[in-house]
C-alpha cells in the first residue's frame, strides 16, 4: 500500500465517523421529536379529559340546581291552584291557574341567581278518560254517553291523520271494551274485539289486560290501535294528548264517572262532546269562554248549560252525563333552563281537602323529571 492509498484509507475512516456520528444525532433527534410528540400527546388527552370532566361535573351541578329550580315551580303552581279553590267552585280557562302570564309572574317572584323556570298548568278533567269507557267492577256493560264521545272522537281524530284510510271506531272501541273488562269475562265485544287468546298468539306474546287502564301508554297495546292515531303526525296531534287514565273525581269511590270540564276541554274534545254533525261548532265555544271586554271576560261560565247562550247553538244538547265545571286534578310542568341545560318536572297533582287540617292541599300523585 503506498502513500496515497493509505491517506485515502484515514480520509474514508474520517468521514464514516462523521457520518456515522451524524447517523447517531439523527436518530437521537428523531427519538426525541417522538418523545416529545407524545408528551403533548398525553397533555392534551389529560387536559381533555380534564376539560370534560369538569363539563360533566358542572353539567351534574347545573342538572341539581335546575331540578331544585323546577320543584320550585311545581310547588309555586300548587299554591296558585290551592288558592284558586278558595275562590271558587268552578274551575276554568277565565282563572288565574290557566292564564299562562299570571302563571310566569308567579313565578318569576321566585328568587334565582341564574337560569330561568317556565311553568304551565293543566287541567286533566278536562281530557277524555279512558276508564269511563265501561261501568261497573267487571267492566262488563258500556257506559254509552262515553261509547257515543269515543264513536265521535275517534272519528274525528282519524280524519285530521288519515282522511284517505277506511276506519271504523268500533274496531278500537270494542278491543278497548275487551282489553278493560273483567278476566272472567271471554265473550268478544264485536267482531272486532280481542281477548287473551289474540294476545298471546302475538310475538312477543303479552296477557289480556282485564282491568282499568293505569296509563295511556297501555293503549298501545290494544288491538286496532295505530302509532299514527295514538302520537299523531309532525303536523297534527294524537289521542294521546287528549285523554287520561286517571279519575277525574276523586271523591268517587266507585268507577270513573267519565265527566269532562267544559270549561277547560281542548278544541277536539269539545267537538266530540257536541252531536253529530256540530263538530265545528267547538270553535265558537272557545271563542265564547274566552271572550273579553277589555281586561275582563265578558261570560259567565257556573252554569252547565252555558253552551246554549253561545250564538248557534240554542237548539243544541250536549249529554249532560259528560259535563262538568270542576276540576281537582292537574298536571303541572315546570321547565328550568340554565347555560344550555334544562330539565322538565311533570307532575299530576289532586287537589283535596285534608282531613286532618280541613283545608285544600295538593296531593302528588306522580313525579317524573326528564
Amino acid at each position: 500500500m503506498d502513500a496515497s492509498d493509505h491517506e485515502l484509507l484515514i480520509c474514508c475512516d474520517v468521514m464514516n465517523g462523521k457520518s456515522n456520528r451524524l447517523n447517531s444525532s439523527g436518530i437521537a433527534l428523531l427519538i426525541t421529536v417522538a418523545i416529545l410528540s407524545v408528551l403533548v400527546a398525553v397533555s392534551l388527552e389529560m387536559n381533555r379529559r380534564g376539560r370534560s370532566a369538569a363539563t360533566r361535573a358542572l353539567i351534574e351541578q347545573n342538572r341539581t340546581t335546575l331540578s331544585a329550580m323546577a320543584a320550585s315551580g311545581v310547588q309555586a303552581a300548587m299554591a296558585l291552584l290551592i288558592r284558586d279553590k278558595a275562590d271558587s267552585e268552578t274551575d276554568s280557562v277565565q282563572e288565574p291557574w290557566a292564564n299562562p302570564d299570571i302563571v310566569q309572574a308567579v313565578v318569576s317572584e321566585l328568587a334565582f341567581e341564574a337560569g330561568e323556570l317556565s311553568v304551565v298548568i293543566q287541567d286533566e278533567q278536562g281530557k277524555i278518560q279512558v276508564n269511563a269507557l265501561v261501568q261497573g267492577a267487571e267492566g262488563r256493560q258500556y257506559n254509552e254517553s262515553q261509547h257515543l264521545l269515543w264513536d265521535r272522537f275517534l272519528r274525528i281524530m282519524h280524519s285530521r291523520i288519515s282522511p284517505k284510510e277506511p276506519f271504523e271506531p268500533d274496531t278500537v272501541i270494542c278491543a278497548m271494551k275487551d282489553w278493560m273488562d273483567s278476566k272472567d269475562d271471554d265473550a268478544l265485544s264485536c267482531m272486532n274485539g280481542a281477548e287473551s287468546d289474540y294476545y298471546e298468539g302475538l310475538t312477543p306474546p303479552y296477557p289480556c289486560r282485564n282491568g282499568p287502564i293505569p296509563h295511556i301508554g297501555d293503549m298501545m297495546r290494544i288491538k286496532g290501535m295505530t302509532a299514527q292515531l295514538f302520537y299523531g303526525l309532525p303536523n297534527e296531534r294524537g289521542i294521546s294528548d287528549y285523554i287520561t287514565a286517571y279519575r277525574g273525581e276523586g271523591a268517587l269511590p266507585a268507577g270513573f264517572s267519565g265527566k269532562i270540564n267544559i270549561n277547560t276541554a281542548e278544541q277536539l274534545v269539545l267537538a266530540a262532546m257536541l252531536p253529530s254533525g256540530k263538530e265545528d261548532m267547538a270553535q265558537l265555544l272557545l271563542d265564547y269562554r274566552g271572550e273579553m271586554s277589555d281586561t275582563k271576560y265578558i261570560h259567565d261560565l257556573s252554569s252547565p248549560s252555558w253552551y246554549k247562550q253561545v250564538p248557534g247553538l240554542q237548539g243544541v244538547l250536549i249529554d249532560p252525563r259528560l259535563i262538568t265545571l270542576s276540576s281537582d286534578l292537574f298536571r303541572i310542568r315546570a321547565c328550568a333552563r340554565m347555560d344550555h341545560v334544562s330539565v322538565m318536572a311533570t307532575a299530576l297533582v289532586h287537589r283535596e281537602n285534608d282531613p286532618i287540617t280541613r283545608k285544600y292541599i295538593c296531593k302528588i300523585l306522580t313525579w317524573l323529571v326528564e
